[in-house]
């Protein structure tokens, strides 16, 4: 068996700021992460660690996968001291960001990748320049990047249309607790929900879109036509149907880059701190 797991870098900033860069990748059960942590730490530092200016840094990895029992595994990894790029570029703005459109093997779906903290003198006049001497060199970095990536065998998990359910809400009740308990059908297509498992269901139009169950909800298919909420929510009585879909995701491996642009994707909080102690205050 197969599952999908999720390699994360953690990234940092001299300016205290932070953001994260995620990759998924197809492990075979029962679960080693060894050996998937090992290669993707090597490829972190040996082809992304270039690519960024030298007021950034990298705090940390993490690779996380499910288990058969439903549990997440996961191998975290905090470097100390940071790891810190080995070139003495400036870096560009915090709001900043190299996007690079992935395609997968069919050429048919995209995944961005933003790459944030790249080299200041890369971007000229409002877009990448990789005809100057610096934007030709770090372009080599990031052709040497995509290729391991690649070569990798990493990739994202996409929307799936035929593991997507849809279908419409014909009503829905509510008990004493306040748990919803929603009755559907399929006029969409075969697939159904299987009775036992928790599934995330986006609602639409439901009440002439008036409703707050008009949103996404974690439910429990009680049967292949009932679903139940998991946590209660007020809402009112149940007037006209709607629709919903239950997205279906599947692994889809990186083909290559199809082009790089210029892009806003800021920097955020710096991650792995906990929040300060709130000042103490005299109890009202």
């Amino acid at each position: 068996m197969a599952v999908t797991a999720f390699c994360e870098i953690f990234f940092g900033s001299d300016a205290g700021r932070g953001w994260a860069e995620g990759h998924h990748i197809v492990v075979t059960t029962p679960l080693n992460l060894g050996p998937v942590f090992s290669a993707f730490k090597t490829l972190v530092d040996t082809f992304r660690k270039p690519l960024l200016a030298n007021d950034r840094y990298i705090k940390g990895l993490k690779v996380s996968a499910p288990t058969p029992l439903g549990d997440i595994a996961s191998a975290p990894y905090r470097y100390a001291p940071v790891g810190r790029p080995s070139n003495k570029r400036s870096g560009c703005g915090p709001s900043l960001a190299a996007k690079m459109h992935m395609a997968d093997s069919t050429n048919t779906r995209f995944s961005p990748i933003y790459l944030r903290g790249f080299w200041d003198d890369v971007e000229v006049d409002e877009e990448l320049d990789f005809t100057s001497a610096a934007g030709a060199a770090w372009k080599a970095l990031l052709d040497q990047y995509t290729t391991a990536l690649v070569a990798g065998g990493y990739g994202w998990n996409g929307l799936d249309n035929t593991n997507t359910i849809r279908g419409n809400v014909t009503n829905y009740t509510i008990d004493v607790n306040g748990f919803v308990t929603f009755t559907v059908d399929y006029p969409a297509g075969p697939v159904a929900f299987n009775p036992g498992e928790i599934n995330t269901v986006r609602f639409a139009r439901i009440n002439h879109s008036s409703s707050t169950l008009n949103r996404s909800l974690v439910l429990k298919v009680l049967t292949a036509t009932t679903l139940k909420t998991v946590n209660p929510i007020a809402a009112g009585l149940f007037d006209s149907a709607g629709t919903f879909v239950a997205e279906g995701k599947a692994f889809l491996s990186y083909l290559g880059a199809q082009y790089t642009i210029l892009a806003r994707r800021s920097e955020g909080r710096p991650t792995g701190l906990s929040p300060a102690r709130r000042k103490a205050r005299a109890r009202t």
